[in-house]
């Protein structure tokens, strides 16, 4: 069971969109309209990865107003995308 769960979690960050939203919000909070302008790429494609990466529990949102802002869901995923590049760096 838990190598069912991980496995989902290497999935997840393994698309390269997601994987390009968590460094975006590696660098704070953005709203939906923010990620779209940084990766170039469409609203409904972004919101789409957002949903994925929200039922994985590595993103969470709030409101803000009309905007609805994403951020990390917790701290250990900051180190994941660190660990990423430091391997990257190393072995690649």
């Amino acid at each position: 069971m838990a190598i069912d769960r991980q496995l989902r979690l290497l999935k997840c960050v393994g698309d390269e969109t997601r994987f390009q939203i968590l460094l975006t919000l590696k660098k704070g909070e953005r709203c939906v309209c923010e990620i779209i302008e940084e990766l170039g790429k469409e609203q409904s494609l972004i919101s789409h990865h957002l949903q994925a990466l929200r039922k994985c529990g590595l993103i969470c949102r709030r409101r803000n107003g009309k905007k609805i802002i994403y951020r990390l869901a917790d701290p250990s995923i900051l180190e994941l995308l660190t660990d990423v590049e430091k391997l990257t760096n190393k072995f690649c």
